[in-house]
């Protein structure tokens, strides 16, 4: 009877074969999942680094692409000379309208005009002014000697040359004179009537 009870209360042999079949059957288990991360992990890793290589290679190709034409512009830009500009010597002949909004190439009063940009105070003439005058005949005499100027500079190629010592004066303005067939156009304003002869300070229009 106590044998019995013994042989009962002891796992059969079955069981422990079965206990361990169970056992060596989670070791398999654990195995396979093992190998399988090992797997992924070696695929993200693949990925990963497949991913950085394509993004080096467009970034580089973005680059190349932005660069390109920039140096194709500076190669080019360093084959062709630089445009000589004719205020300081030289002949134009632009075309010139009164000033507006934009100014560029156009007239501002009788003795001032722009010229590509740079703005040109004719250094031998004074003329009437337009913009803040004293009276209305002075007005009048500035509007004349705007649109005669306008109409003298149209009329073919000048030469803006250099006159003393100053380059500018005080409101930035270049001080030029302004020639044509040997003559300056601010002389020609002046035995119009349009204007007088600079003498380095302002005489009154009215």
């Amino acid at each position: 009877m106590k044998k019995r009870l013994l042989e009962w209360g002891r796992p059969s042999l079955m069981a422990r074969k079965e206990d361990r079949g169970t056992k060596d059957d989670n070791v398999v288990r654990f195995d396979f999942r093992d190998k399988l991360k090992k797997q992924r992990d070696k695929r993200r890793r693949k990925e990963w680094m497949l991913g950085i290589g394509a993004f080096s290679i467009v970034f580089a190709g973005g680059m190349l692409a932005l660069n390109w034409p920039m140096s194709g512009l500076n190669s080019i830009a360093s084959s062709e000379p630089a445009p000589k500009l004719s205020l300081v010597a030289g002949s134009t002949s632009p075309r010139f309208n009164l000033c507006g909004i934009t100014r560029r190439t156009c007239v501002v009063d009788g003795d001032t005009f722009w010229l590509e940009g740079e703005k040109i105070r004719i250094a031998d003439i004074d003329t009437p002014e337009i913009s803040e005058p004293k009276c209305d005949s002075e007005y009048q005499l500035g509007m004349k000697a705007t649109y005669r100027l306008r109409d003298l500079l149209n009329e073919g190629a000048f030469e803006v040359r250099p006159i003393g010592n100053r380059d500018e004066d005080r409101f930035g303005r270049k001080l030029r004179v302004v020639v044509r067939g040997g003559r300056s156009l601010g002389d020609q304003l002046v035995s119009e009537g349009l204007a007088r002869t600079w003498t380095g300070r302002r005489e009154p229009w009215c």
